[in-house]
């Protein structure tokens, strides 16, 4: 696999770290996630749980207490399962205790990398702080991941993915028209940050490899959201205008480029939609071809793109009205077939259960553990013919169980022996 022999000392939590690290296992590395049964990763005990046989989940909770000391089982958390597969080993360490911090001082010397994602400064405090590390291993690569990133004014302060897109503008630009800004109800940054934490490591390992140098990579939740509003920065910078202003956001029409047809319509059924997106002439006669040449098509007002742009209330409506009679998936492989870009729109079952793209990709690995039978698991979205990815990793299993490697990590790794990690269990430093 690409990355195989690369060791990473995985001290992430949540979405954000957790993406990095996943991406790095499904390539081959070898990830041991260093963890606590004192105080589990919140995603472990926050619902959903990967429900029994037979049963059905709740639905998303939040990382309360209540619902940490009511989790059926550390190693059932639902998001926990979707960020870390990629053949990822737990160990439990408790790094207050002399030996436990002692333990990771050694697996820092046998490791390659060391991820982590907690609030700034916290490493420091345990007294594994990156000057620590550098001296234990001179050419290692530690990545941090925190919503500021360890520099600036805002460091100290605490976020979650919700409050950095609110912080980035993303929050802002999203909502329907004249309405309040919507957002988005999930961390979509530790999406988008997981993965430049993953590039991070790959361009940390080429400079070594380069150089045979490390050296300390500072990830952070907010700058990753510049990407994403590429388009209203410029219009802002050159145009002067606000990212809100009357009519924007245009909800679910798209506008950037100006243009029309161009958003989602109304589809047969409850709830169903399907996106229609006209950038061109050649696009709308194909469009108007496909549909029957109706005599709406023929208005004067249509007959160029920037006029469908000024009428496109009335356009929408005639659009909408031909969608709505329809099924999405109908709908999107009869104008496919005339060359207009349209698709159903999805949702997480749709994707599961009836895409036939990604079910010819292999999109979906069926992967469990200890206590949760077989589930289909994403992995990472491209393929390589030489080296392939895959969702489990080097191991090919699921998350791995909150410590189920202690043993095999501190043998294999440290070259210990099983009554001397008995010891330190008794003792304490493993928890």
């Amino acid at each position: 696999m690409a990355l195989e022999g690369l060791r990473i000392l995985d001290f992430t939590r949540l979405g954000f770290g957790a993406q990095a690290t996943l991406i790095c296992g499904c390539l081959g590395a070898e990830v041991i996630r260093v963890e606590s049964t004192r105080f589990p990763d919140a995603i472990r005990v926050m619902p959903p749980f990967v429900p029994e046989p037979g049963e059905r989940g709740e639905a998303f909770g939040a990382a309360t207490l209540a619902n940490a000391t009511g989790a059926p089982s550390p190693n059932r958390g639902g998001i926990f399962y979707k960020y870390n597969t990629g053949g990822k080993k737990s160990i439990t360490v408790n790094a207050r205790h002399p030996k436990g911090l002692a333990l990771l001082k050694d697996l820092v010397k046998q490791s390659d990398v060391v991820t982590e994602s907690f609030a700034a400064g916290t490493l420091d405090r345990w007294g594994l702080s990156y000057d620590v590390m550098r001296e234990i291993r001179p050419d290692l690569i530690y990545v941090s991941m925190c919503g500021f990133g360890h520099e600036g004014p805002d460091t100290s302060n605490v976020t979650m993915g919700p409050t950095a897109q609110a912080l980035t503008g993303l929050t802002f630009m999203v909502g329907l028209p004249d309405r309040p800004p919507a957002g988005w109800s999930f961390s979509y940054l530790d999406h988008v940050g997981g993965y430049l934490g993953a590039i991070a490591v790959l361009a940390g390992a080429i400079h070594r490899g380069r150089t045979g140098e490390g050296q300390h990579i500072d990830v952070s939740q907010l700058e990753p959201a510049t990407a994403l509003s590429g388009a209203l920065l410029l219009d802002a910078a050159l145009n002067n205008r606000p990212s809100r202003r009357p009519g924007f956001p245009t909800g679910n029409r798209r506008a950037h480029p100006p243009s029309a047809p161009s958003g989602a319509y109304r589809a047969a059924g409850d709830d169903k939609w399907v996106v229609v997106s006209c950038r061109t002439e050649e696009h709308w006669e194909a469009l108007v071809g496909a549909i029957g040449r109706p005599p709406w098509a023929r208005d004067p007002r249509f007959a160029t793109m920037a006029g469908r742009v000024e009428h496109v209330d009335d356009l929408d409506a005639h659009v909408g009205a031909w969608t709505a009679e329809r099924d999405r998936y109908e709908v999107m492989d009869l104008l496919q077939r005339a060359g207009v870009p349209a698709g159903a729109v999805q949702d997480a079952a749709d994707r599961l259960e009836r895409d036939p793209q990604l079910a010819a990709r292999g999109h979906y690995t069926m992967l469990g553990n200890a206590e949760v039978e077989p589930l289909p698991l994403e992995g990472v979205p491209f393929r390589m013919s030489a080296t392939p990815p895959h969702t489990g990793g080097a191991l090919h299993r699921g998350p791995p169980c909150l410590g189920e490697d202690n043993e095999s990590v501190l043998t294999e790794v440290l070259g210990m022996s099983a009554s001397d990690v008995a010891a330190l269990a008794a003792e304490g430093a493993l928890s």
